[in-house]
């Protein structure tokens, strides 16, 4: 096993983990056998055609968070604590959250290594500690890369009080965000169990990603630009949003702020993450215990045949072998758990973003305003669920069952993937449009259906060509998710610009004098070429 500078580093604090009751030596061969194990796998932000053994990839694609740390070095030159603080930790806490909840969640909540090692002589403690360490190095790593450049930007632009204290409040964050993440897992643990307890923590991380970007929003909403200098209005909510806290933390220790108020924000900062982490120490063996839910399987249960469902699908595939199709599409979607994590907190974006945009409107004018005017060009971002989710089709845990297409009585392929194309419209976009439409036509009233009807058959001859491009020749859940990478994430942000084209043409459509009927015929026309005849491509092939 590789004698890793982590481990040598650790060994200088050896008494104090043996103080705490903790088995040292099996501490250190549990970390270094999870360090080894990640020289093994590749990150889901780099990309590699060749893996090497040996070659840690996470450390290597390190330089990629570095270039989303350049982003807050312009806020290190305002001249306002406050608000500069609080804009630069809303990023960082939106970048570092976003990765534990994508990238380290998986490694938070695993129970294989937990099934593995609890037959043997191994502590309770020591085990969940050699877990805490392994998250706690990686982000760690991650925040390192994110801040170092900034952190040396603001030693020189503001001083050595200003780094170290930013520097502590890094480390608090990161405290902050592992405890948080790890204590909202160990709610829903008490109160559900098998597959509804993986449904539930799907829709958690969706909850928290959203809550990231809503709390962004708030960060800056806090603040007020008049007579060219930035004015804190505090609100209630702002007890709520850890990156005020730190601002507020700078504003009081550096600026000699001492309102009560940005006190209590300023305390916040320090004790919040000081007593999460207490807490999740004394709670790490029931966490742990509850881990095994994961693992159970609810029994005795029929599945329902859904009528109206079986009926809605022989509606838009009559043909009974691209609804197989689409059956085996929705049953693989639904249970893969890797592709949930990675695809459902950004379909929940999808919902909110539209509102964010709409919201930051309304501060220039009144509701009636935005009534009247053409924000319901919004409804364009629905369709980024699109490339998102047909990115990621071609994946699976379970990618070496591919071999089927090998003997499936299939003629060719249009069947697959006209049958997965429909399943995502069904699956993803078709709940979104359902909820956003509704609310759209109450904003701006029945004058935008046209518009609407317009946006939708955008979407529907938009999958199809997601499809074509960004799946190729490769067939659906036939690749492991490690190779799930950059490359593919390149093409879907292309795609994802093909969407304002889409919207141009909408734009100057909508402001002719021939309206919007000509260009709703031009898109039928268009959908119906390419759902008939963009699919004959390739026969299946083994």
């Amino acid at each position: 096993m590789n004698d890793f500078a982590t481990l040598r580093l650790l060994d200088r604090f050896a008494p104090l983990f043996r103080r705490a009751g903790i088995d040292y030596p099996m501490l250190r061969l549990i970390l270094g056998m999870k360090l080894t194990m990640d020289t093994r796998r590749v990150p889901t932000v780099f990309t590699q055609s060749k893996v090497k053994e040996g070659k840690n990839y996470f450390i290597r694609s390190l330089w990629l968070y570095a270039l989303y740390g350049l982003a807050v070095i312009p806020f290190l030159f305002i001249d306002d604590y406050f608000f500069q603080l609080s804009i630069i930790f809303g990023i960082l806490m939106f970048i570092l959250m976003t990765s534990m909840i994508s990238d380290f969640s998986s490694v938070l909540l695993d129970v294989r290594d937990r099934n593995m090692m609890m037959p043997k002589p191994v502590d309770q403690r020591t085990f969940s500690t050699a877990k805490m360490l392994h998250i706690t190095l990686y982000m760690s790593l991650l925040t390192i890369a994110t801040t170092g450049i900034p952190l040396f930007v603001s030693l020189y632009v503001n001083g050595f009080g200003f780094f170290l204290l930013l520097l502590a409040e890094l480390i608090l964050l990161n405290f902050l965000i592992l405890m948080m993440t790890a204590l909202v897992y160990f709610a829903i643990l008490q109160f559900f169990d098998g597959e509804k307890l993986k449904n539930v923590i799907n829709f958690m991380q969706i909850a928290l990603s959203l809550g990231i970007i809503i709390g962004y929003q708030l960060v800056a909403r806090s603040f007020q630009f008049s007579e060219l200098d930035w004015t804190f209005t505090p609100v209630w909510w702002q007890l709520f949003t850890p990156p005020v806290w730190f601002g507020a933390l700078h504003e009081a220790l550096l600026n000699g702020e001492r309102s009560l108020f940005v006190l209590v924000l300023a305390g916040l900062a320090v004790i919040t993450p000081v007593v999460a982490m207490m807490l999740y120490v004394k709670m790490i063996p029931a966490f742990e215990s509850s881990l095994h839910k994961l693992s159970t399987v609810e029994q005795g249960k029929e599945k329902r045949i859904n009528r109206v469902k079986q009926a809605f699908l022989r509606f838009i595939a009559p043909d009974q072998e691209e609804r197989n199709f689409m059956n085996f599409s929705f049953a693989m979607m639904k249970n893969e758990r890797e592709f949930k994590l990675k695809v459902y907190p950004q379909v929940g974006f999808t919902f909110v973003i539209p509102f964010l945009f709409m919201f930051t409107t309304t501060e220039s004018g009144s509701f009636e305003a935005v009534r009247e005017g053409s924000s319901y060009y919004l409804f364009y971002f629905t369709l980024l669920v699109i490339p998102t989710v047909i990115s990621m089709v071609k994946y699976s845990g379970a990618y070496k069952g591919s071999w089927i297409y090998g003997v499936m009585p299939l003629k060719d392929r249009l069947l697959i993937d006209r049958g997965l194309t429909k399943s995502v419209l069904v699956m993803f976009y078709l709940p979104v449009m359902l909820i956003l439409a509704p609310v759209f036509i109450w904003i701006f009233s029945g004058r935008i259906w046209l518009d609407l009807v317009v946006i939708i058959a955008t979407a529907i001859l938009y999958a199809a060509i997601c499809t074509l491009v960004l799946n190729g020749k490769s067939l659906p859940f036939s690749q492991p998710f490690s190779v799930s990478q950059h490359q593919e994430g390149i093409k879907a942000f292309v795609m994802m610009l093909v969407i304002g084209g889409f919207c141009l043409v909408h734009v100057l459509f909508n402001n002719w004098a021939w309206d919007l009927e000509i260009y709703a015929v031009i898109l039928l026309i268009a959908l119906l070429l390419v759902w008939t005849f963009g699919f004959r491509r390739n026969r299946v092939e083994a």
